[in-house]
């Protein structure tokens, strides 16, 4: 009903069942038409594993056209911006480190400035509290569903989201590409998730790189799966070709030339074997053509009026109707 191949299949539970063919053939009283039947079953089936083999192919077709040359080009602008923004974010977090050198110029001591300071609603924060304090306030201020620009942070612009259905606000950052940082009631622990997520961009640049070696690699391979061709091809031609043989010697042509079966045998069973018949002449003067008709039957005893099981049905259920209904029936009169 989906209109897909299926993938799942099972045979009879029980193998002693006599299937269809067999029954058919019992009745028919011909050999040829269980392995009509049987062949039938067989060429359904590898029509189908063909069906499914082509749909299958339709399917790596459409994604070495389309959907991994979209995925490739995804990634590749998605290493592309987080390279950008992981530069961005270093070259930020250089200025919070001081040095101190010694007399030879050899390095003694860095130390990281805690806090870069923070931009909210045009506002400048160089302490960690405040700036956080101001984050919370700003998500106050977001009252619909639509996201809300509010400041900068280590050269990344920062917008507020609130999601209604999940209650809670969301905190973008956007440089080349765009970061997404789940806000809580915490002041402090608001600034330390900020910075998590920024840290992680190594992470998440190792993440797409991995992702997009995956997919060419899954590329290569669909490309040598739709080289193959389908394996059971010769089987089903040889098949085919023997079943189309089956129906020529039934006299089977598709368009109910003779059905084996269910052909009704209208020869009457004590019909005597066919005679000459004495010439019968035709309009033609001078032409006389023998023809063998059937002799005349004399000892052809009378059709039975015993009647037809069908008919005795019918007035046992009339009866047994009349008879639940409180009426006499014409057996019991």
């Amino acid at each position: 009903m989906s209109s897909k191949s299926p993938v799942r299949s099972c045979e009879d539970v029980d193998e002693t069942a006599l299937s269809y063919a067999e029954i058919k053939a019992l009745c028919a009283g011909n050999p040829l038409i269980a392995e009509k039947m049987n062949l039938d079953i067989e060429v359904a089936k590898l029509r189908m594993l063909k069906a499914d083999h082509q749909s299958q192919h339709y399917r790596l077709e459409d994604d070495i056209l389309k959907r991994f040359p979209e995925r490739i080009t995804a990634l590749n602008e998605r290493i592309a911006g987080i390279e950008k923004d992981s530069a961005l974010y270093s070259s930020h977090s250089a200025k919070l480190v001081s040095t101190q050198t010694g007399t030879d110029g050899k390095l003694e001591s860095a130390t990281t400035a805690a806090f870069a300071g923070m931009t909210i609603d045009g506002k400048h924060y160089s302490e960690k509290e405040t700036a956080g304090k101001a984050l919370l306030e700003a998500c106050k201020t977001v009252t619909d569903k639509t996201e809300k620009p509010i400041g900068e942070y280590m050269g990344f612009k920062m917008s507020i989201h609130f999601d209604s259905i999940n209650t809670r606000f969301h905190l973008y950052l956007r440089g080349s590409m765009t970061y997404q940082v789940d806000l809580g009631a915490d002041a402090f622990g608001n600034i330390t998730r900020i910075n998590n997520a920024l840290n992680e961009l190594p992470e998440k640049l190792e993440g797409a790189k991995s992702q997009l070696e995956s997919i060419l690699v899954q590329q290569e391979a669909a490309k040598v799966e739709l080289a193959k061709p389908f394996m059971l091809g010769d089987e089903l031609a040889e098949k085919e070709a023997k079943l189309a043989l089956l129906n020529a010697e039934l006299n089977i042509d598709g368009k109910g030339g003779m059905d084996v079966v269910n052909d009704p045998d209208t020869r009457d069973e004590n019909a005597d074997e066919l005679e000459p018949n004495p010439t019968i002449k035709l309009t033609n003067p001078g032409v006389t053509i023998n023809y063998p008709t059937r002799p005349e039957r004399k000892d052809i005893p009378a059709k039975s009026t015993k009647p037809l099981m069908m008919d005795r049905l019918r007035s046992y259920t009339a009866d047994k109707q009349e008879s639940a209904s409180g009426k006499k029936s014409e057996r019991d009169i």
